[in-house]
């Protein structure tokens, strides 16, 4: 399984809540399928930035690109139809639905995207997710939380996405599960879809990525390759608790 990978990239976006900014001027680029991860402390934006990625939010200021595309006056609808898959951090799953119609409404809400038959797409997507194919037949809301994580991220990954935003996708997750949602948030990236992350789990999260982005009070205080952020030992005691 491969898609045509596509950048994101925003420049100057200055966004908030009743005219009240809390981005100040953020930059950045998530290269084509490669995973840039979003983190800080609390408070700093995170949120409020991929609500703005995501259309949820509409920029006072600045631009988003996907790729050469301009989808900063695209509804949140139009960006999921343009190709941007999203997980949002809570309710993410129809509990009371089996796995398997989750990740069938994960294609039914895409309407005007081109789509491969259901059950090729189906089995790709089952290949990047092998611990939930047991349960296509259970209810969502019977599984653990990383289960639940996984299924959500592999309905958003039905209609096949250029790019899939998570909103702390580790959140609630116990250590174990954690590390084993990274290693298959990397090989989703491997597919050629584009990752952009926002983070709690600072480790995990840079340690997983390809670029990092650092976030304080709204502006970016500092951005480069993942690694360089977790070696900078003022970085990590000043903004990332130490990680």
């Amino acid at each position: 399984m491969s898609v045509t990978a596509k950048s994101l990239t925003a420049t100057g976006l200055v966004a908030g809540y009743g005219g009240q900014p809390v981005l100040r001027g953020v930059s950045f680029t998530a290269h084509a399928g490669e995973i840039l991860t979003v983190v800080g402390p609390n408070g700093s934006g995170k949120s409020t930035l991929i609500k703005t990625v995501l259309g949820l939010i509409r920029p006072i200021e600045g631009r988003i690109l996907l790729d050469e595309e301009d989808i900063t006056p695209l509804s949140p609808s139009q960006r999921a139809n343009a190709g941007i898959g999203y997980v949002p951090q809570e309710a993410n799953v129809f509990p009371n639905m089996t796995v398997l119609e989750n990740l069938r409404l994960g294609v039914d809400f895409i309407q005007q995207r081109p789509a491969k038959r259901f059950d090729r797409r189906l089995e790709e997507v089952l290949d990047l997710f092998p611990e939930i194919r047991p349960k296509l037949s259970t209810r969502a809301g019977l599984l653990s939380g990383g289960q639940r994580q996984m299924v959500a991220m592999a309905s958003a990954l039905m209609p096949e996405p250029f790019l899939l935003a998570l909103d702390e996708p580790s959140a609630g997750l116990s250590p174990r599960n954690a590390e084993l949602l990274f290693k298959i948030i990397s090989r989703i990236a491997r597919t050629g879809v584009t990752l952009f992350l926002i983070e709690q789990n600072t480790r995990l999260g840079l340690g997983a990525s390809d670029t990092g982005l650092v976030l304080v009070s709204g502006e970016v205080k500092l951005s480069g390759t993942a690694s360089d952020i977790l070696g900078n030992p003022a970085i990590r005691r000043l903004y990332l608790g130490g990680a």
